[in-house]
């Protein structure tokens, strides 16, 4: 197994995780990495927004359409926040 792959495998446990689990309605332990609309069942298209738009209003950013549309996954809203200068979503 490679290095993403072992990543993806473990639950992440950071703040980001844990209120994108909140939103869900999910422990955190049901969510890795590749978790996303389409992939988790709880995720759906309703969900998706709510988490947006917690997260919006937790970190202080605003994403576009564009963003909202593009994230896949928990790594790739990661990515997408630490781009936006959000400290700590890195992994």
């Amino acid at each position: 197994m490679g290095t993403a792959e072992q990543t993806a495998a473990v639950p992440p446990t950071d703040q980001l995780s844990g209120l994108i689990a909140e939103v869900l309605g999910v422990p955190g332990a049901e969510l890795d990495e590749a978790s996303g609309p389409g992939v988790h069942d709880a995720w759906t298209s309703l969900k998706h927004i709510e988490v947006v738009i917690v997260l919006e209003e937790h970190y202080g950013v605003a994403l576009s359409s564009r963003e909202i549309r593009g994230i896949t996954s928990i790594a790739g809203l990661r990515g997408l926040l630490a781009a936006k200068g959000v400290a700590g979503t890195a992994s």
